[in-house]
């Protein structure tokens, strides 16, 4: 039930900040040519911010690969491939699957007098039927902005151990790289 608010304000959120949507874009992006260059099986996830982007995951590879694979994906999107921006695991489509489970699951209800587990099952295979398609257009439409020709890439940060402690990588294989961006403003920047 929670899910049929906090999910369209949080899609309401990313949806305005066109900032958050082209590093959305380019985090696609670069997943998307990182799985071409190591295959499907790259157990690694993406959140993307106004200033950038992050991929974490335990199968991530070195930061000189996905900052090769950021430039590439920039440049490949800024010369038409914008199909790029799509990813099909993204979390948009998880949280369209949510929440199209919960509006099928509420609308059940309504006009069902009783819940019992075929309902349940009715309402999960429909969401489920329906969630990658309503995820690609939630993608397409509001979480993501192709037109990537005013980003550049910055830097790239790696994020070593969380705490500090010796064994830390034992218990979390996690890595973590921030790509930075900027927008280009189409003037001159004098650097010191």
């Amino acid at each position: 039930m929670l899910n049929i608010v906090t999910i369209p304000w949080q899609l309401l959120k990313i949806a305005t900040d066109k900032r958050v949507r082209k590093n959305h874009s380019l985090e696609h992006a670069t997943i998307n040519v990182l799985e071409e260059r190591y295959g499907r099986t790259l157990r690694i996830g993406g959140l993307a911010y106004s200033d950038g982007f992050s991929i974490s995951g335990p199968d991530l590879p070195p930061p000189y690969e996905v900052l090769d694979a950021a430039r590439e994906a920039l440049f490949r999107m800024k010369n038409g491939e914008s199909q790029l921006a799509i990813h099909p695991r993204c979390g948009t489509s998880m949280a369209g699957a949510n929440f199209l489970f919960s509006a099928v699951f509420i609308l059940v209800l309504v006009f069902y007098d009783h819940l019992s587990i075929i309902n349940i099952l009715l309402a999960f295979l429909v969401a489920n039927m329906l969630a990658i398609p309503f995820g690609k257009v939630l993608q397409k439409f509001f979480t993501t902005y192709p037109d990537v020709r005013d980003l550049m890439i910055v830097d790239i940060y790696g994020r070593g151990f969380i705490f500090g402690f010796p064994f830390e990588n034992f218990f979390n294989p996690n890595r973590t790289y921030y790509v930075r961006t900027e927008f280009e403003s189409g003037q001159f920047r004098l650097l010191l």
